[in-house]
């Protein structure tokens, strides 16, 4: 589940950013061209330095706390990358740099490809958000405590469909290695239990087990006591049973849809839905709260969390949903892209859109954190400025959490630096 970030409203002025020489030759050189093309380029030129100088500092400064082994971040408009780089270690047993083309698992920012498959499979004709499930799936998923009430592809994608994860979602879990309880917290392991016991299978079998009539972990504790539409609860299960509907009305794997229709042609080329696709040398050490490092491992519903990425990569999904928000994308119309972000729960206290997360009043986007990594990944409407931070370690203690966030916060206050910078690009293409 994704903490919620606090947006810092105040912006600090900036009287000690470095003024080494090189800065100073740079400036010199470029206003020394005349021109007012030349000026708009130099003053970008010497803006975007003082405000990298600045942010690598603060940065610098919040790594030096000790509380995260490494991250990576990206700052960024639709067409720009302001700003993208790694600090600390992807691997602090053999001190391998994090930077921005490191390797991990996104966590829960793999559900927005689902939600970009059923807006595409509804531009075709071949879903509406409203159909019910059990008019697709093999097995019937029907809440008991509201048999009446089907649940449709919109409870699902907004985490409303009462589907309850507790009981069954620790089954999902395949580690390369057996946990070792010595390496975990006492918390931790009935968990552990479990999930040195798992077996490998197919999604659509997971599925089938946990709500199939005769499903070996079928239960009515599988479902809330809350009727579909009404409550948010949220739900990996119930993402995944999107995913595999995407499989049904697709006749693919999601992997190889999702592939051909989002990762390939966004050039998306360091990312895949295995370690097989992926460059997993520089693929980082997962940490979990204690600093322990957790063997690698991947989920059996891999569509809500299993997307292995970089932060470079994840920059040009971002991007393109970005475009797709302002009509400026081939992966969907503007519509699917409009609705798919449009809050779909107005009446619960939570906002919801098609899988992304609306929960902040800035910003669009989703996080995730799992096992040794946590991630963040929004985008703000109005201002066309997108966030994306990586770090490899799980976000248990709240000395942890709260550097995360200083660091994603932080990355807010040069907003109006980025804007400048905007501009004087209009400007000068003017």
């Amino acid at each position: 589940m994704i903490q919620h970030f606090v947006i810092k409203t105040s912006i600090m002025i900036y009287s000690h950013l470095k003024k080494n020489t090189l800065n100073l030759l740079v400036l010199c050189t470029l206003f020394s061209c005349g021109g007012k093309h030349q000026t708009n380029k130099a003053k970008d030129e010497f803006s975007k330095m003082a405000f990298t100088d600045s942010l690598d500092i603060k940065l610098e400064n919040l790594l030096s706390e000790g509380n995260l082994p490494g991250f990576a971040l990206s700052i960024f408009t639709k067409d720009r990358v302001f700003y993208q780089k790694g600090f600390g270690y992807a691997n602090v047993e053999r001190q391998i740099p994090f930077n921005s083309n490191t390797v991990q698992g996104i966590a829960s920012i793999s559900k927005t490809l689902i939600a970009v498959s059923v807006m595409k499979l509804v531009e075709e004709g071949k879903l509406s958000l409203d159909d019910k499930i059990n008019d697709i799936l093999p097995f019937e998923v029907t809440n008991p405590n509201f048999s009446e009430v089907p649940i449709t592809i919109r409870h699902l994608a907004t985490h409303t469909s009462s589907i309850n994860d507790a009981p069954n979602y620790d089954r999902v879990y395949i580690f390369k290695e057996k946990l070792d309880k010595n390496k975990f917290q006492e918390g931790w392991h009935k968990h552990l239990e479990i999930y040195n016991q798992n077996k490998e299978m197919t999604m659509p079998e997971f599925l089938g087990s946990v709500f199939a009539r005769d499903g070996n972990w079928r239960t009515d504790e599988n479902f809330l006591n809350e009727k579909p539409g009404t409550y948010y609860e949220y739900s990996n299960m119930g993402t995944a049973l999107l995913a595999y509907i995407v499989e049904i009305k697709t006749g693919e794997e999601y992997k190889d849809y999702t592939k051909r229709l989002i990762l390939d042609p966004i050039g998306m080329n360091r990312s895949g839905w295995s370690l097989n696709e992926v460059d997993t040398i520089n693929h980082i050490v997962y940490y979990n709260e204690d600093y322990n490092p957790v063997p690698s491992y991947h989920v059996i519903t891999y569509p809500d969390g299993g997307l292995n990425s970089t932060v470079s990569d994840l920059t040009k999904y971002l991007q393109e949903m970005m475009k797709g928000y302002y009509g400026e994308s081939k992966l969907l119309s503007e519509a699917s892209f409009r609705e798919m972000m449009k809050n779909q729960t107005k009446d619960l206290d939570i906002a919801s859109g098609i899988i992304w997360d609306l929960s902040n009043d800035c910003c669009i986007g989703h996080g995730g954190n799992d096992f040794g990594v946590t991630t963040m990944m929004f985008f703000d409407p109005q201002k066309g400025i997108g966030k994306i931070l990586f770090s490899n370690i799980s976000i248990e203690y709240e000395k942890q959490s709260k550097e995360f966030y200083q660091i994603f916060n932080t990355m807010f206050q040069y907003d109006s630096e980025i804007l400048k910078m905007q501009q004087v690009a209009k400007d000068e293409n003017h």
